[in-house]
């Protein structure tokens, strides 16, 4: 097998500029939006000893200014079109990316042009900075349990040159002798022209993208790039090991790395890996007596220019030694070197990869980033639609041949927690005292165990979270610039006082590099604004009440499915059961397995409100993953009674799920006493009635939604009477982590009251939440309220945009550690109106009254029409990136038509909001916000009559 080399037919466009800079354009991507990155050639295996951290440092500081657009400008008029804009740093480059609505393609090139031309690098923004990373170095790596797993602990055994080996987040002492200069110097040796590559995806055609690049970036002058440090390693003769004890570690952990062939020497044996990987995730925990976490490469595959990893990583249970589990480890790599034990499993894991793969790249950002990757690490943007079929060609001979050579090849070994003596003949400690953070092993401690133990089964503990792959991804709020990896480990580098900057021969200071011949430039006005599109897409009902919705999209050779139920009373008041009638549906039928081997991925979960059953496959499948959900909603045989494991088992909740479930039993009168059988709640709760079925993929949407009515038929609503849907709200049942108190008003649980009663107060104590409050201020929604767009258009203004009333009274006022956001939505069955909050505790009381004096202001004043504009171009543009994605879109539909809404409100929201007048607003707040301070669920660290009686005060 080789990657082959021509490209595809309407595959990317590619350019090179007379200063050295590569463009890829993607034209006619079938979305309204548009991705725009710049990857430089320039990662954290560039620095040199003392720069430790200086990547990293330097990918903060890009958003901090340039020329045209100084301190922190950037963002100006990104926020208002509901854009994003990130980056991240990697080991061979950093990328920078945003999206943006079509028309403001213009703008995106020339943010991306002007700091490539002129960065602005200045004592104060340096320094703002340095404090953040210090953050993030703290939070990320130091301060948490398995901080350092696997990277960057495991590199350090790995590798032996700095390059490969050292710790990309630096130590933060050593980062704060930092200049202005070093960071001069730094862009001078890495950023230039010829070491980038600029990519453009989006739904222009590229003849009209062509001449923006040349206006754009024709004019930044060419350069040479610094000459990048050897990245070539010598070859592991013997497993090398590292054990670093850590008291805060509950439970041993273990990493184990081998090297990857070069994809671009050994392109069959690197693709074979990313199987085998695959395939370790998914059945090597049977084998290993412990959950497995596994992947090629360090951050992904395909992310480096020089030596990688495939990676394994395991949270051993108690009673497991980590010398044991690599000798399981080795006994699943030698078992697969067989090619006839590989059989149907192997071929599962390739149509798995393969199908994510391409689910992946048909998102917007995923595939703009995609494919500036490949071009700039190997010249090939193409690999982004050809690895999918590469993946999917492994053949069983290719497999076992790599597995063997994994059972056989020395390895670098990671053992975090516990004592050395748990790793036996193996467990030799690295060089330095247990717990010396950033020290690396000298060489070879010991062999692994040469026979391994027989397996046992699996076990049901989750991994931790690991810095595999994972990145930050910035919302139009606030910038969230960071090392790819999200877990690392303590402060490392070279010894001694180092220069923190490499010096080339310095051509510019900070001050020239920010200034032009020509001065700063203004701003390109955006085009023409793209509106939602949904061609071809099907509206209609089914027997019992289901909803079904079916939409073309060709982008991912996919189908996604999603099925929202409304639990209705009886599992409003039953949350962990209904939730357990979902686990036990799927282990008596086999659901999440049948998907996986489609190729496909099944999700289940009840948040409270509803029943949500969420698939994916290859367009394909789409016929048996119909049979795979109606097999979920036919009664399986259910148990007389519900185990006892039912609710120790319940899913966790976040503090806004557990703050609604307490308004939920509060507002239905408290949780009933009532038991009903497992049988009857399923009957009772998983009902077509008011049910959404959608369906979003590359197939025929009328021929789709008749396959789904099809195959849902069986699907029955209950005919027995549920339960009444609300009491009297003043009481909390058995639900013992909150308390209520409804002060003097008795009434105020349904949102009616008035005047200067005191509001109704729920508390859950939370004593880990520390010194921070967390609060939801709601009501429901009363009759007669305003049109759905004033509404609509009312809560993004009052809290729902960058520019929004709560947040600029916060920022004007200058309440340090407050966050407060305005929504609507559903709880047990009443559309409401809510606002969440977070505040320091001792502020809680004031932080409600600055909600309820906004809510009155906009109530009395109607705003006009500038802040009217403004706030219906973010609601537009906002709209706009639920079509980044197939899976984003069926996700935005499912939540859109389970509120109650249609197709038309989708397509014809920006005319129905331009259409909204400032008095209809002025209405709306009255009607939705001005009553939200009456009900008032905290969490937190607080006391119920402290808080009753703080609320009671301020108001």
């Amino acid at each position: 097998m080789t990657i082959p080399r021509p490209a595809r037919a309407g595959g990317p466009h590619r350019r090179t500029l007379p200063n050295g800079l590569r463009v890829v354009v993607a034209p006619h991507w079938p979305t309204p939006r548009t991705a725009v990155a710049v990857h430089y050639g320039v990662g954290f295996r560039a620095e040199r000893p003392g720069q430790e951290g200086m990547a990293h440092l330097f990918e903060h500081l890009m958003f901090r200014g340039s020329e045209s657009l100084p301190d922190g400008a950037f963002y100006d008029a990104l926020h208002p079109v509901a854009g994003a804009a990130n980056g991240t740093t990697h080991q061979d480059y950093t990328d920078y990316f945003q999206t943006v609505p079509a028309g403001a393609l213009e703008q995106a090139l020339f943010r991306e042009a002007d700091r490539m031309r002129a960065p602005r690098f200045v004592p104060d923004q340096l320094a703002a900075q340095l404090t953040e990373v210090a953050r993030e170095i703290e939070q990320m790596r130091d301060g948490r349990p398995y901080g350092g797993l696997p990277w960057p602990l495991l590199p350090q055994v790995m590798f032996s040159r700095f390059a490969s080996a050292h710790d990309g987040y630096g130590d933060a002492r050593r980062l704060a002798r930092v200049t202005v200069e070093d960071c001069a110097d730094f862009f001078e040796a890495y950023y230039t022209p010829s070491n980038a590559v600029l990519t453009v995806l989006g739904p222009h055609p590229a003849e009209d993208v062509w001449p923006l690049v040349e206006r754009h970036f024709g004019d930044v002058p060419g350069r040479a790039t610094a000459a990048a440090p050897p990245l070539d390693e010598p070859p592991l003769t013997e497993d090398r090991v590292l054990h670093r004890a850590d008291p805060r570690v509950p439970r041993t952990a273990v990493a184990v790395g081998h090297r990857l062939p070069d994809p671009a020497v050994r392109p069959e044996a690197y693709v074979a890996r990313m199987v085998l990987a695959e395939l370790a995730q998914q059945t090597a925990a049977v084998e290993a007596g412990a959950p497995v976490s596994a992947s090629c490469g360090f951050f992904g595959p395909l992310d480096v220019r020089g030596p990688d990893a495939l990676v394994v990583t395991s949270v051993l249970p108690p009673g497991l030694t980590a010398d044991a589990f690599l000798g399981r480890l080795t006994t699943f790599w030698a078992r697969l070197g067989d090619a006839r034990t590989v059989g149907e499993s192997a071929a599962d894991a390739a149509r798995s990869l393969a199908a994510r793969l391409r689910r992946d790249h048909a998102d917007l950002q995923q595939r703009c980033r995609a494919l500036g990757r490949t071009e700039l690490l190997f010249g090939r943007p193409e690999l982004v639609d050809e690895l999918p079929d590469l993946v999917a060609s492994v053949t069983p001979a290719d497999l076992a041949e790599a597995a063997a050579e994994l059972a056989s090849a020395a390895r670098a070994i990671l053992v975090l927690g516990g004592e050395p003596e748990d790793m036996g003949p193996a467990g030799a400690e690295g060089t330095g005292p247990a717990g010396d953070e950033g020290t690396r092993p000298a060489g070879a401690t010991a062999k692994a165990p040469a026979k391994p133990e027989t397996a046992v089964g699996p076990e049901t503990a989750a991994t931790p979270e690991t810095a595999l792959g994972s990145e930050t991804t910035a919302g139009p709020e606030t910038p969230v610039e960071s090392v790819t990896p999200v877990e690392s480990v303590a402060p490392g580098g070279s010894e001694g006082d180092a220069p923190v900057g490499h010096r080339p021969q310095r051509r510019r200071g900070p001050e020239a590099l920010a200034r032009t011949s020509r001065g700063p430039r203004p701003l390109p006005s955006p085009g023409p604004a793209a509106g939602p599109r949904l061609d071809g897409a099907v509206e209609t009902s089914a027997d019992g009440g289901l909803r079904i919705l079916a939409v073309p999209d060709r982008r991912a050779g996919q189908v996604e499915v999603r099925l929202r139920v409304p639990l209705g009373p009886d599992g409003w008041r039953r949350p962990a059961e209904a939730a357990w009638l979902l686990r036990h549906a799927d282990a008596a039928t086999g659901a999440s397995a049948r998907v996986r081997r489609l190729g496909g991925r099944l999700g289940l979960a009840t948040g409270g409100q509803w029943a949500d059953i969420s698939a994916w496959a290859p367009r394909e499948a789409y016929g048996e993953l119909l049979r795979v959900v109606a097999d979920l909603l036919a009664p399986p045989r259910f148990p007389d009674a519900f185990p006892a494991s039912a609710l120790a088992a319940a899913p966790r909740l976040s503090p806004e799920q557990r703050m609604d479930r307490a308004l939920r039993l509060h507002w239905l009168g408290g949780a009933t006493a009532e038991p009903l059988a497992p049988a009857d709640l399923h009957a009772r709760t998983l009902s077509p009635r008011d049910a959404v079925f959608v369906v979003v993929g590359d197939v025929d949407p009328e021929r789709s939604a008749e396959q789904a009515a099809g195959a849902l038929r069986p699907w029955r609503a209950s005919t027995a009477t549920p339960e009444p849907p609300s009491g009297t709200g003043t009481e909390t049942g058995s639900d013992s982590d909150f308390g209520s108190s409804s002060g003097s008003d008795s009434g105020s649980s349904s949102g009616s009251g008035s005047g200067t009663a005191s509001p109704a107060v729920l508390v859950l104590r939370e004593p880990a939440a520390g010194d921070t409050v967390a609060m939801t201020l709601c009501a429901p929604e009363p009759d007669g309220a305003p049109d759905l767009p004033a509404r609509y258009l009312t809560t993004a203004l009052f809290g729902g945009h960058y520019g929004a009333r709560l947040a600029e009274r916060c920022r004007r006022l200058g309440r340090a550690g407050h966050v407060m956001l305005a929504g609507r939505d559903v709880v047990a069955g009443r559309a409401r109106a809510l606002v969440r909050v977070t505040a320091p505790r001792a502020e809680a009381a004031r932080a409600v009254r600055d909600v309820a004096e906004e809510a009155v202001a906009l109530a009395a004043v109607p705003p006009g029409r500038d802040e009217l504009d403004t706030v219906r171009r973010y609601c537009a543009a906002q709209l706009l990136s639920a079509f980044d994605s197939p899976g984003l879109l069926a996700d935005a539909l499912r939540h859109t038509t389970g509120s109650g809404r249609g197709l038309d409100w989708v397509i014809g929201r920006p005319q129905l909001l331009d259409a909204v007048t400032g008095d209809e607003v002025a209405a709306a707040a009255a009607h939705l916000f001005v009553p939200a301070t009456k009900t008032v669920v905290a969490l937190g660290d607080i006391e119920q009559d402290w808080l009753t009686n703080e609320l009671t005060v301020s108001q």
